[in-house]
C-alpha cells in the first residue's frame, strides 16, 4: 500500500508543476510557478507534519498520508468550497486508483473537515490533518508566498494574515506537544503582523 501511496503522492505533486486546468494566475508560467510553490511552503509540510503525527498518535498512517496530500486537491481548479468538493473528487480519484472504498471514504472525510469550519474534525485522523494544516501556515516562506500573489495592499494583506494564525494557533492545533512546537513561529509572525508603519 506504501508504494501505491507514494505513486499517487508523486502524480499529485506533478500536478501542481504542471498545471493543465488552473484558474488562478493569469499565465503558464505564473500557474506552475504558483501551484509548484504552493506544493513546496504548503503541502509538502501538511505531508511530513501529518505522517509524523500519525505515526506519533498510532492513527491509520495510510488514511492520514492519503488525507494530507489531498486535502487541498480543489485549489488546482480553484473549486470552491474546497473542502466540500475536494472531499468528493478524492473519493473519485482514490476509487478510480483501486483503493480500498472504506480508505477512501475515511479519506474524504479527512478532507471534508480539515477547515474546522462547517464540519469540524471528529477522528483521530481528522485532527491529525488538520493541526497539520494549521502548523503548515506556521512557516514563514508559506506567507511570503501569499503576499508574493495576493491582489490585496499590504495592510490588508497583514490583516487578514493575523486573523489566519489566530484562528489556526487557537482554534485547528488539536494536540498539545504541536501547538507548543509552533507557538514560538506563531508569536513571531504575530509580531510582523500586527506591525504598522
Amino acid at each position: 500500500m506504501e508504494e501505491k501511496i507514494q505513486q499517487l503522492e508523486n502524480e499529485i505533486k506533478e500536478l501542481h508543476y504542471n498545471t493543465v486546468n488552473a484558474k488562478y494566475r493569469t499565465s503558464e508560467t505564473e500557474d506552475k510557478e504558483f501551484y509548484g510553490l504552493f506544493w513546496n511552503f504548503h503541502i509538502k509540510p501538511v505531508i511530513e507534519y501529518s505522517k509524523q503525527m500519525a505515526e506519533k498518535y498510532d492513527a491509520d498512517v495510510e488514511a492520514v498520508w492519503l488525507g494530507a496530500i489531498m486535502h487541498d486537491i480543489c485549489r488546482l481548479t480553484e473549486e470552491n468550497p474546497h473542502d466540500e468538493l475536494g472531499s468528493k473528487k478524492a473519493f473519485s480519484i482514490l476509487i478510480e486508483k483501486g483503493f480500498d472504498e472504506n480508505i477512501a471514504k475515511k479519506v474524504s472525510n479527512i478532507i471534508l473537515t480539515h477547515r474546522c469550519k462547517k464540519f469540524p474534525p471528529e477522528t483521530l485522523e481528522q485532527k491529525i490533518v488538520a493541526s497539520a494544516d494549521a502548523m503548515a501556515h506556521f512557516l514563514s516562506p508559506f506567507y511570503l508566498w501569499i503576499s508574493r500573489y495576493s491582489d490585496n495592499n499590504f495592510e490588508e494583506i497583514l490583516d487578514k494574515n493575523i486573523s489566519k494564525i489566530d484562528r489556526d494557533f487557537n482554534g485547528k492545533i488539536f494536540f498539545t506537544d504541536e501547538k507548543e512546537m509552533v507557538r514560538k513561529e506563531y508569536e513571531v509572525l504575530k509580531r510582523w503582523f500586527e506591525y504598522k508603519i
